[in-house]
């Protein structure tokens, strides 16, 4: 058929058509794998999901939760429609209809921190005690991964390091560390030591001649791509310039531009800007930059979703919702198109929430509270040509377990002498450290 038809047509044709089927289309001869494993067609393909919706190719939700019976990651693609509770949209659907994904590999502390997802990408790191390891890049779609060399960045202790997950606009995805040196119980030297991951080259590169003024919260940080660049929620240090507040700290968004690496600073609104940056938490709300500032209570707690509406502009800044975390209602997780909000609560399960209504919706899905990682996920072809890699550390390093692994293979060993039950022990280290950072700050 590929005969008769011009190159052109028959890549139009193709970047309409969803992944499972091209990868099985792959097979049909020897040029219909070189066009579909050719980079200018996956970008193509990319570009095509984004832009126009592909048939018979639902919007997707990737859910991961870790759950203490069998010690095991979870990974879940849930078909999120458009539809209302009336029209398809309903939560019985929603849990019923997922689909587990094969997860190949296994966190010496319990579960993966999820730096992010970009383009079907999912950007993994075993790295709640600090240590210094490699990142895994990976496609659950094509089953295909990408284990980055091992940092180059590593001072002496103490020191701790954040991660943001992104593309460029040519779509050559990195991954950027921050490596702050720590200077006694609290403090940061500024300003911190920067390196960039590329998949393109296969290196990390350091990033000179840095600006930054801010910093990160130590093990709560989280990022959000949008717009081009990635962003966490930053602080002011006490004694700084912009320390204007009689002692206290101001909270910023720091961000990062994939394209030109170049760091910016956006200002939060009042509201968020007094508050701890360890009470918030920065995400994207369809598309846009998202702060969801949280307030815990005696008895429950409360939190505000923030929108930048519009990138770039302070003025944009608008409250969404506001919403009492009640019935054991404890973290936002994500958000669905029929604009329910997916929380997870005390009692380790997954509600959908309707912020119009009050109604709390139970979805059956269960998982430690904070392992829940949701975020709407996009099936592509990116890494499909790509070798799942070998890597083998050293003995003697500061890890907290040296091991050998394939990428998309081998798994270690189900317990640890770090641990014997992760996600307790990962829960109760994160929870320490974070009313140790509050209470310093």
């Amino acid at each position: 058929m590929s005969d008769n038809l011009p190159e052109e047509l028959l890549i139009e044709i193709l970047t309409r058509v969803p992944v499972k089927s091209l990868i099985c289309f792959t097979l049909v001869s020897k040029s219909w794998f070189a066009l579909i494993t050719n980079p200018n067609f996956i970008k193509s393909h990319i570009t095509k999901i984004q832009q126009e919706k592909i048939p018979n190719s639902p919007s997707l939700l990737l859910i991961r939760r870790y759950t203490k019976d069998d010690k095991l990651e979870h990974y879940t693609l849930n078909p999120d429609e458009d539809g209302g509770h009336d029209n398809g949209g309903n939560s019985t659907q929603f849990a019923l209809k997922s689909v587990e994904i094969d997860f190949p590999f296994k966190s010496l502390i319990g579960y993966f921190r999820i730096v992010g997802t970009c383009n079907g990408l999912v950007c993994l790191s075993d790295d709640l005690f600090g240590t210094t390891k490699p990142i895994i890049l990976w496609n659950p779609s094509v089953r295909k991964s990408v284990l980055s060399p091992a940092p180059t960045v590593n001072p002496p202790l103490p020191y701790m390091f954040v991660l943001g997950f992104g593309a460029d606009l040519n779509r050559d995805y990195k991954v950027v560390r921050i490596v702050y040196h720590r200077e006694g119980q609290f403090d940061y030297l500024l300003p911190p030591e920067v390196e960039v991951y590329s998949l393109s080259t296969g290196f990390w590169r350091r990033i000179m001649n840095v600006d930054i003024k801010v910093c990160i919260a130590d093990f709560l940080w989280s990022q959000a791509f949008a717009n081009g660049a990635v962003h966490w929620i930053a602080y002011h240090p006490r004694g700084s310039n912009n320390d204007t507040n009689g002692g206290s700290i101001g909270s910023s968004i720091l961000g990062f531009n994939m394209d030109n690496e170049v760091f910016n600073e956006i200002m939060l609104p009042d509201e968020l800007a007094h508050d701890l940056a360890t009470n918030l938490f920065i995400t994207v709300y369809r598309g846009s930059l998202a702060v969801i500032k949280y307030h815990r209570g005696e008895d429950n707690g409360s939190c505000s979703i923030w929108v930048m509406k519009e990138y770039g502009s302070f003025e944009s800044w608008t409250r969404l919702y506001a919403i009492d975390l009640v019935e054991g209602m404890e973290k936002v997780v994500g958000f669905r198109k029929n604009g329910d909000i997916l929380v997870a609560k005390e009692s380790k399960e997954l509600v959908s929430y309707d912020p119009r209504t009050g109604v709390i919706e139970e979805l059956g899905i269960c998982g430690s509270t904070r392992s829940f990682y949701i975020y709407n996920f996009e099936e592509t072809l990116v890494l499909l040509k790509r070798q799942n890699a070998v890597v083998e550390e050293e003995e003697g390093t500061d890890d907290t377990h040296s091991f050998q692994e394939e990428v998309g293979g081998n798994e270690r060993d189900e317990e640890t002498s770090t641990n014997k039950d992760g996600s307790d022990g990962q829960e109760r280290i994160v929870d320490r450290v974070a009313n140790f950072l509050v209470s310093g700050q």
